[in-house]
This record gives structure tokens, sequence and C-alpha cells, in this order.
């Protein structure tokens, strides 16, 4: 949200002076499908004891991500090696300027290995049709040995595939995972809009008391802060 937390006042101007936030804006899962991205802002009250809330949308712009990679990238064996070698680098500069390096280094090889996986959820819709098809012509030769073992190959495809989906809609919803339980994909996908939504700041208050509200002035304030936190520019 932005503007002024509080939303209702009692219009009192002595000690009875009551602030509240009663004011909400709700929206379900199928509107955060379709507009990731509104959000509402509380206008000045004016003459009422409330404030007008006023749902708001934009478009995302290009900007700089953190740092981060699939964890079902890990379950590869090239994944530590490739790490290696990458860090092996010596790199001329501060530590923090050589992990920053390290890191932008880095992010090329996981994108890669991540095109190599392919489409995840896609995989598994894959994988489940060959099984079908391997158990359809099984079932019409139950004795054969290459429909049996192309069954069992088919299973263990299906299987790989199936975890690495797990992994990925785990880490991305960041929810509690049931050890036993079943995939539950479209809740997932929808803890991860929420998150999504969630998750972005839309004002923030610099050091002379300015309320920013604009991406760029936004994204701006965080790195001049942490520039003069972590010693300014390098």
């Amino acid at each position: 949200m932005q503007g002024e937390w509080f939303t209702w006042h009692n219009c009192s101007r002595d000690s009875r002076s009551l602030w509240k936030r009663l004011d909400r804006l709700l929206v379900n899962d199928w509107w955060l499908e379709r507009w990731p991205n509104t959000f509402y802002a509380s206008l000045n009250a004016r003459t009422s004891d409330h404030s007008p809330l006023v749902l708001r949308g934009d478009t995302p712009g290009q900007s700089i991500s953190m740092f981060r990679f699939d964890n079902y990238l890990a379950l590869s064996t090239e994944f530590i090696p490739s790490v290696r070698r990458i860090w092996q680098h010596r790199i001329v500069g501060t530590t923090m300027f050589a992990v920053t390096r390290k890191l932008k280094a880095l992010k090329p090889v996981f994108r890669a290995q991540r095109q190599n996986k392919g489409d995840l959820s896609n995989n598994v819709k894959l994988a489940a049709g060959f099984l079908e098809t391997a158990q359809y012509l099984l079932a019409r030769d139950r004795h054969s040995q290459t429909f049996l073992h192309l069954e069992f190959c088919c299973k263990l495809v299906l299987r790989l595939a199936s975890r690495l989906e797990q992994n990925m809609l785990h880490q991305r919803a960041k929810i509690a995972w049931m050890k036993d339980g079943d995939q539950c994909s479209r809740i997932f996908f929808r803890k991860v809009a929420k998150r999504h939504s969630f998750k972005r700041v839309f004002q923030i208050m610099d050091s002379d008391g300015q309320v920013l509200t604009t991406q760029p002035t936004v994204t701006n304030e965080f790195v001049s802060y942490y520039q003069a936190l972590l010693g300014g520019h390098r």
C-alpha cells in the first residue's frame, strides 16, 4: 500500500483523539493471477473521517534482481563443479567486489543449466503421457519384456520429473511441505503469486523524512543506503 497507515479518525481534537486502520481492499487469488502488480493507496481524508482507498496498477519496469537460483539445480552432478570452477577465479579488489563478480559470473551458468532442464511442469506432463502410452502397450501384451522394461523406465523418468517440479514449487511457495502429501500444484502457484505481491515495497521514507513512492526512487534509496552502510562506491 501507499499513503497513510491509519484510515479513520474520530475527528476529536482533545485527548480522546483516536486513529485506526479500519478500511481494507480485498482481492482473491484470481485477481492476483490476472493483475499481480496492483496495489492500493490511502488518500487524504479531507472533510471525511475516513480516508478513501484507490486501487492502482502499474507496469513492471526493468529492475535489478537479487542473486538467487533454483534449488533443484543442486541435484545435478554438474552443479558443484561449475560453482567450484567459477569460485576459484582470482579477482583483484575488495572481498565484497570479488564476491559480487563471482556471483555475476554464476548467473549465465545457472541460466544455461535451467534451460537444459526445460519447463519442469511440461516435463511432468510429457513423462506422464509416455508412461500412459507404455502402460497401454503393456496391457495389450503383459508378457512382453520390452514393454515391461519400457514401463519401468517411464516410471523412473516421471518420478525424477515430479521431484524436480516439487522442489521448484516448494522453494517458490516457501510453505510447509508435507512429506507424503500430494502436489496440490494449483495451491502452490497461488502461494507464489501471493508472496510476489506481499514482498513488494511501494513506499519508503528517506533520511530527510521525504516519502518516496515511485519504483525508481524507492530502488535508488535502497541502493544509496546500503552503499553508505557498506563503505560507499567500489
